[in-house]
């Protein structure tokens, strides 16, 4: 299975190289984007977390929607409000270090698919072809379980007091915000390739998506599902219309 002549052994690793090389670019670029602030986290109001006898303050906006697995780490349902100069987003978040593994999990599993299947036409082994399916279903599971497993992970944080944290930064560093298919920008484009064109569809006129900082400095992509296409089209006019 592994012996193989020169010529094969450096086009397999020329193809490692690059397949891996551009997963990790777009990992990188995923994490690595600085912001022109930092946002802060603070304990939320009892509007931000969606908590009985919460009062909506005048000229602000409160919308409901569900958080997709991007850079800002938000997992499951999430409350952003709209105030006059700042948004304010809450709901269950998972861990900087614990999403960044999951993350890098799952691309580099992802990127040795491809040499794999390379390296099964140019030996003519059957074998390399259950090696990359291999590949793929282990990218698959290790997306899947995180997926599934952060909106409670987060939820636990809020058992005791009902309060989540939020995170909030000015309504000026909102920029980038989309409709529809912008929930993948920043590299997650690269790294949910496989399943970018179905998740694309869920997210056609729904979706809401926008760059804005985190609390280390870091420009990070936050995309909630609205509940109804009208939701969708109010946040964003808020939202883009904020900008300085």
């Amino acid at each position: 299975m592994f012996d193989m002549q020169m010529w094969q052994l450096v086009v397999i690793a020329m193809v490692v190289a690059t397949s891996i090389g551009w997963m990790s670019f777009a990992v990188i670029r995923l994490f690595s984007r600085r912001a022109s602030c930092a946002a802060i986290v603070r304990n939320s109001t009892a509007v931000e977390s969606a908590l009985v006898g919460g009062t909506v303050p005048e000229d602000s906006s409160v919308f409901d929607g569900w958080s997709y697995r991007v850079g800002a780490r938000f997992a499951g349902r999430v409350r952003i409000a709209v105030y006059d100069d700042r948004v304010a987003v809450c709901g269950p978040r998972v861990p900087r270090c614990l999403y960044e593994i999951w993350i890098w999990g799952q691309a580099l599993m992802l990127a040795l698919v491809f040499p794999a299947g390379v390296t099964a036409v140019l030996k003519l082994d059957w074998r390399w072809l259950i090696a990359a399916l291999v590949f793929f279903i282990v990218s698959w599971m290790i997306s899947m379980v995180g997926a599934g497993l952060w909106p409670g992970l987060g939820e636990a944080a809020a058992v005791e007091t009902g309060h989540f944290k939020a995170i909030e930064f000015p309504r000026s560093s909102v920029h980038e915000v989309d409709i529809g298919k912008g929930w993948s920008k920043g590299g997650l484009e690269i790294v949910l390739f496989p399943y970018k064109v179905a998740i694309d569809k869920m997210a056609a006129g729904r979706a809401v998506s926008f760059f804005a900082p985190d609390e280390h400095g870091r420009e990070v992509c936050f995309a909630v599902h609205m509940h109804s296409e009208r939701d969708a089209s109010e946040l964003a006019d808020l939202l883009d219309g904020g900008r300085a």
